[in-house]
């Protein structure tokens, strides 16, 4: 481990006194950045490029760091277009070379040391230089995702073109239990389990890692579940759905759904799309066990016609990316959401993806 004024270049932010930000976009100005929690809040405006001077106009792909704000210090992310920092803002320059990768998992490790502060004991000074952090990153950061290996020949997934087709009254949704085959999990407790990191997943009723919390060794006395379906959580993180490719075991209210017919990969990730939009009728005290079957879902011929290859498109376009750019395009979100102002979820939603 090392300090983090090791690795970095601490530089400050400019005040906002110095600029004039405005909330309209144009060709000749530069994005403006505040403390927040998430990138995209991160963009407080727009400021004239000839205003501000060239040692505070910091490039694509700079790492900066949130100093302020009760619900925003700590937070560290990796730019992906250029901008200038706000005073509560500091940016992080690397003192060797690094690749954006490795910038995009300092930032992610900075962002790890949130619980060490507060709105008034802020990383500032001594403070934000001390942050420890790996000296360098692990073997993994610095591979991509192998998409052949991870969702090839997945069992009943044929790719079968959907189109949409016109509505009847009364017929454009279902329950999900007329779609899926709706089982309760194998109800295990992950604390009398033996952890393995070559074993087999352990799915939980975390929004995290797509629901996977360990990995566990096989038990001789029960057969894990088979990959090729949807999990869902009925308590906790309610109606937290992913798509499990691999087999696994399940903790405690956790669903498994299993198509009542062959659908596509683009398909299941649709409807699991589809079943977590229903989160907020649901919270920690009134969960999803006994209403999962009667969830109101698109019917099959209502699944819109772009959902249809759309995992394929993603996937070769990432395929053909650097081990660098995929991390940028998994972990940053793209200058197009911010700087137009545009929901990413609406954005999916028009089948622009």
């Amino acid at each position: 481990m090392t300090r983090l004024d090791d690795l970095f270049l601490i530089k400050a932010g400019l005040v906002s006194s110095r600029v004039t930000v405005s909330n309209t976009k144009t060709k000749s100005s530069i994005a403006y950045l505040r403390p927040a929690k998430t990138q995209q809040r991160t963009l407080a405006g727009w400021v004239e490029r000839s205003s501000v001077p060239s040692e505070h106009r910091h490039p694509i792909y700079t790492l900066f760091v949130s100093t302020d704000g009760e619900g925003s210090h700590t937070y560290a992310y990796v730019s992906t277009f250029e901008f200038v920092a706000n005073s509560n803002v500091c940016v992080l320059l690397p003192k060797r070379e690094m690749s954006l990768a490795e910038k995009i998992f300092y930032a992610k490790a900075i962002t790890l040391n949130r619980g060490k502060f507060s709105y008034g004991r802020k990383p500032k000074g001594e403070r934000l230089k001390s942050i420890e952090l790996p000296n360098t990153p692990p073997d993994w950061v610095k591979n991509p995702i192998d998409f052949d290996s991870t969702f090839g020949g997945l069992p009943n997934f044929p790719v079968k073109a959907i189109q949409r087709r016109h509505l009847k009254a009364g017929t454009s949704t279902v329950s999900l239990c007329e779609l899926f085959e709706v089982n309760y999990g194998t109800n295990l407790e992950l604390n009398a389990m033996d952890v393995n990191p070559h074993g087999i997943n352990f799915v939980a009723r975390t929004s995290q890692n797509n629901g996977v919390s360990a990995k566990v060794q096989k038990l001789s006395e029960m057969e894990p579940t088979e990959g090729g379906v949807l999990s869902v959580a009925g308590g906790g993180s309610v109606l937290e759905t992913f798509l499990q490719v691999e087999p696994f075991y399940s903790g405690r209210d956790l669903f498994y759904l299993r198509p009542k017919t062959k659908m596509s990969v683009d398909v299941m990730l649709f409807y699991a799309t589809c079943i977590k939009a229903n989160r907020y009728k649901y919270s920690y005290g009134r969960q999803a066990n006994k209403t999962l079957r009667d969830l109101k879902l698109p019917a099959i011929e209502c699944v819109p016609a772009w959902v249809n290859g759309a995992f394929e498109r993603v996937s070769v376009k990432i395929k053909v990316l650097t081990a660098e750019t995929l991390q940028a395009v998994i972990l940053a979100p793209s200058d197009k959401f911010i700087g137009d102002g545009v929901d990413l979820a609406e954005w999916i939603a028009e089948g622009r993806a």
